[in-house]
């Protein structure tokens, strides 16, 4: 069967002591909303990914993320810390 793709953005809050921590991940429709969410985000956040990533519904397979864009404050790892 044929890969599915998601679009995810993952926003970052500062913890305690300022250290980054992931906050809770959202899935979009398309690449463009995953840019233009991300972009929102980091005004309110510490900062934002955009991300994708190509899934095999069958068999949960999937490729590495693809990084889309990335705006304020995010870990050295990016799309690791995802």
């Amino acid at each position: 069967m044929a890969k599915k793709t998601f679009y995810v953005v993952q926003p970052f809050e500062l913890g305690k002591r300022g250290t980054l921590k992931a906050a809770p991940a959202m899935e979009v429709r398309t690449a463009a909303d995953a840019e233009r969410i991300a972009r929102r985000m980091a005004i309110v956040k510490a900062g934002a990914i955009a991300f994708s990533r190509d899934v095999d519904p069958e068999s949960d397979d999937a490729d590495p993320p693809v990084l889309i864009a990335s705006f304020g404050t995010v870990p050295d790892e990016g799309l690791e810390a995802a």
